[in-house]
């Protein structure tokens, strides 16, 4: 073996742990889901990337957990139509402030970016018009599709909720910025 060998093979090891998506061990594979109630709607986020791997954030409907969203994975989440406030959190909280109609699936792009102390979050409305159907199904079809390990569901929401709520609350007052997804973003 040759002196600088180890070194190069230990950084390149070191990179691709750093660069690849850790799943949350609160986080199970499941199998996609269609939206078969038409007096629902169904949201999906998705986070199509490898960056910032490592990062995972909690997401929210309200103070409602949905889960948790990794590298290379979505989440599908049935809910309601109606006014929603989707709060993303890592150094930073990420909103969007939703208006779902019932019968349609709506689309939130995840993206991470680095941070100060950690990596940040912004939350994207998917739009028909900025996003083609045909770039969705690519990523619904080369991602994997997670859902909450629910024996795990309580021990993550208890620690959080109190602060989950107070953001809620000034998102609700105008106290911070939010994305606005219409109704006419759903598909």
């Amino acid at each position: 073996m040759k002196k600088n060998q180890l070194p190069l093979t230990v950084c390149l090891a070191l990179c691709a742990i750093i660069v690849s998506g850790c799943a949350s061990s609160m986080m199970v594979k499941t199998q996609p889901v269609e939206l078969n109630d038409k007096n629902m709607a169904m949201v999906t986020f998705l986070r199509p990337t490898i960056f910032g791997g490592a990062i995972q954030f909690g997401i929210w409907d309200g103070d409602k957990f949905v889960g948790v969203l990794s590298a290379n994975s979505y989440i599908q989440y049935m809910t309601s139509p109606g006014q929603h406030y989707f709060l993303g959190r890592a150094e930073n909280w990420s909103c969007i402030r939703a208006n779902l109609e019932a019968g349609k699936r709506y689309y939130i792009l995840g993206r991470v970016f680095p941070g100060i102390w950690k990596a940040r979050i912004a939350f994207d409305p998917i739009r028909s018009e900025d996003q083609p159907q045909s770039q969705v199904d690519e990523w619904m079809n080369r991602l994997a599709p997670m859902s909450v390990d629910e024996s795990k569901r309580n021990d993550y929401v208890q620690p959080r909720i109190e602060q989950v709520r107070k953001r809620v609350r000034e998102f609700e007052s105008g106290n911070g910025i939010c994305e606005i997804m219409c109704p006419s973003d759903g598909r």
